[in-house]
């Protein structure tokens, strides 16, 4: 009869399983899930970070915080459900069916009234920033470059 040593092999089962089948364990068993106060979860579909969104929201998230908390919900996304929750912020109640794909009459006025009002603002900005010397009287006598002469000569700017 062999001799068989109780160290190596008793050695527990599950801390030999394949990478695989660890993945389907941690999947089972996250029942804290079912807990609706439960957010300490990394989503990985677009399900998932709503569904994490709604659970802090639940939890007294405040609409100021909302920017931060669609971050921390998608941190972990691919792109293809990043792109799904992205339609789901801009509309959650679905994705807008018609329209939007070109500039609408009332687009073309704002359009029009935001440029005029840039220019206007870029204009006046540019009258205070605007210097201006100060013009020599006529009957002023030549200067000379003494010292006590030079401190007359100076360049005034206007904030009007």
């Amino acid at each position: 009869m062999p001799f068989v040593c109780g160290f190596v092999c008793g050695s527990s089962r599950h801390k030999n399983l394949p990478m695989k089948n660890k993945e389907k364990v941690v999947a089972a068993m996250d029942f804290r899930r079912a807990d609706p106060t439960y957010v300490n979860f990394v989503p990985k579909t677009c399900m998932d970070a709503i569904d994490l969104f709604h659970r802090h929201r639940t939890l007294g998230l405040t609409a100021d915080l909302y920017p931060e908390c669609f971050v921390h919900c998608a941190r972990a996304l691919p792109n293809a459900e990043l792109d799904k929750f992205h339609r789901f912020i801009v509309q959650p109640a679905g994705d807008i069916g018609w329209g939007g794909e070109k500039p609408t009459q009332v687009d073309v006025e704002l359009e029009k009234e935001r440029l005029d009002l840039l220019q206007e603002a870029t204009l006046r900005d540019l009258k205070k920033l605007a210097i201006t010397e100060e013009e020599e009287e006529v009957g002023m006598e030549e200067k000379s470059s003494d010292d006590e002469k030079m401190a007359d000569e100076y360049v005034k700017i206007t904030t009007s």
